[in-house]
């Protein structure tokens, strides 16, 4: 098995992305770290997300330095890959990807699900929060067997020639039915927490910039959806040429920016305390609030909030009934956007742990 110099597209987005996930989520620990806040489940869990996404980066680089990827390779007289120890690599390669891959995006979808737990309360919120964590958990299982299942014996995979009669391997039906319920899911994921925001009582600018701050999910979203429509047309692709390993390349590629940017914006939230003190100018300045919590406190009760007995200087042990603890809220640039008038209060009991 000869090294080949790979294309540069693997090259870069194998090195790019898994960066700046590394870079999101140190900065999601240290910014916890300069707060005094608790690290919780869902900081915690973004750890093996992390891992996942550059393990899947590594198995990409693997099959462009050792497995044709993203190259032209030669057929057989039945116009199908010949199988040599090079597509046995890209076919490993593939088998791997599909499996890390699912087990990183379903890993990272819990940590946003922990989070939105974490700072939202209310009946109908919880039980979304629920069905989502079911319906992930089951996607992420089912999908995660499949794959490694996909044929049986299971080294067929790479052993099999395509297009051999006796390659016993899952249709493309399940295939097809995993890439879309991954957009409904992320969808679903993308929309939740809009309700529970846009109830909030502030000026319609301060709630495009809290909405912001929650939707950038949607780029995942929108890498999911490119990575579903190259999948469908790698499959009349394939159909026709039986160039596997340069077909199926875009669909590997696709999984690098899915997996590693959807850690980058489970991260993105929860970054404002390193922000903290930079210009009004700035991106994280623009969308900090202008309304002060003095001004916050006059306009819920006509009187200066009373600060007195809380950790952060929130002071009041009140809540919006959307909101589970004001020092939750805290790095995500909700407290200051809070108006208790526009909620039924109910008195916190736990102000004195930080998240």
């Amino acid at each position: 098995m000869a090294y080949r110099k790979p294309v540069a597209t693997p090259v870069a987005l194998g090195i790019i992305f898994p960066l700046l996930a590394g870079v999101a989520v140190l900065a999601r620990f240290w910014s916890r770290r300069r707060k005094n806040m608790k690290w919780r489940m869902d900081d915690w869990i973004l750890i093996p997300a992390l891992l996942l996404c550059i393990a899947n980066a590594i198995v990409m680089l693997v099959a462009a330095t050792n497995g044709n990827l993203g190259r032209l390779m030669p057929l057989g007289p039945n116009g199908f890959p010949i199988v040599n120890p090079d597509f046995e690599t890209f076919q490993k390669c593939i088998y791997a990807n599909k499996i890390i891959s699912t087990l990183s995006i379903a890993v990272t979808r819990y940590a946003i699900l922990l989070f939105y737990n974490r700072i939202f309360i209310g009946h109908s919120f919880n039980i979304s929060v629920w069905v989502l964590y079911v319906l992930n958990g089951a996607w992420g299982i089912a999908y995660t067997l499949l794959f490694v299942f996909s044929c049986i014996p299971i080294s067929d995979t790479w052993k099999a020639a395509h297009g051999a009669t006796n390659r016993h391997c899952v249709p493309l039906l399940p295939i097809k039915i995993y890439a879309i319920a991954s957009i409904l899911i992320d969808v679903s994921m993308l929309l939740i927490p809009w309700p529970q925001i846009v109830r909030l009582n502030i000026s319609r600018r301060e709630k495009v910039a809290v909405l912001a701050i929650f939707g950038l999910g949607a780029l995942v979203l929108a890498v999911a959806i490119g990575k579903c429509i190259e999948f469908f047309s790698v499959i009349s692709k394939i159909s026709k040429d039986h160039q596997i390993t340069f077909d199926e390349a875009p669909t590997m590629y696709w999984t690098i920016p899915e997996t590693c940017m959807a850690v980058v914006c489970a991260c993105l939230p929860t970054l404002r305390p390193l922000f903290q003190g930079w210009s009004p100018e700035s991106l994280v300045g623009s969308m900090r609030s202008a309304i002060s919590l003095h001004s916050v406190g006059r306009r819920s009760t006509g009187k200066p909030m009373n600060t007195q007995g809380s950790p952060e200087g929130f002071g009041s042990k009140q809540t919006p009934e959307s909101v589970r603890n004001l020092t939750d809220c805290e790095d995500v640039e909700l407290p200051a956007l809070i108006t208790a008038t526009s909620y039924t209060s109910q008195h916190v009991t736990n102000t004195d742990e930080r998240v």
